[in-house]
């Protein structure tokens, strides 16, 4: 994807997350709130990274491992943060889910969007 569309991404989950972890923590609870913003939070810099990877990469020959042992390492970061946050007590599985929802959408309309627009 363009640098532009990961921009466009970007500034679209930086202002929807706080307004949706916002009204989460209105509605429900602050914990949820927490979640919402630490699964959304996490899912965007996932996407950021797998955006850094494949410029810095792409071409190279040993790029497909390169990709891989990123997400590895990624996921291995991942699943500590979270092991340390449930230690806490700081869990909510639906908040995490719908943080990564709400880039999920926002990136996949994005592209979608920018997919149209390339064909025109």
């Amino acid at each position: 994807m363009d640098k532009e569309v990961i921009k466009k991404i970007s500034r679209e989950v930086l202002i929807l997350l706080p307004i949706f972890a916002f009204l989460s923590w209105i509605l429900w609870d602050k914990i949820i709130a927490l979640n919402i913003m630490i699964g959304g939070l996490t899912s965007w810099l996932s996407l950021k990274e797998l955006s850094w990877a494949v410029k810095k990469f792409f071409g190279k020959p040993m790029f497909q491992m390169a990709v891989i042992g990123l997400s590895y390492i990624k996921l291995g970061l991942i699943f500590i943060f979270l092991m340390i946050i449930a230690r806490y007590g700081l869990f909510n599985v639906y908040g995490l889910l719908a943080g990564f929802a709400v880039v999920l959408i926002i990136s996949s309309r994005q592209a979608l969007l920018h997919s149209r627009r390339q064909n025109i």
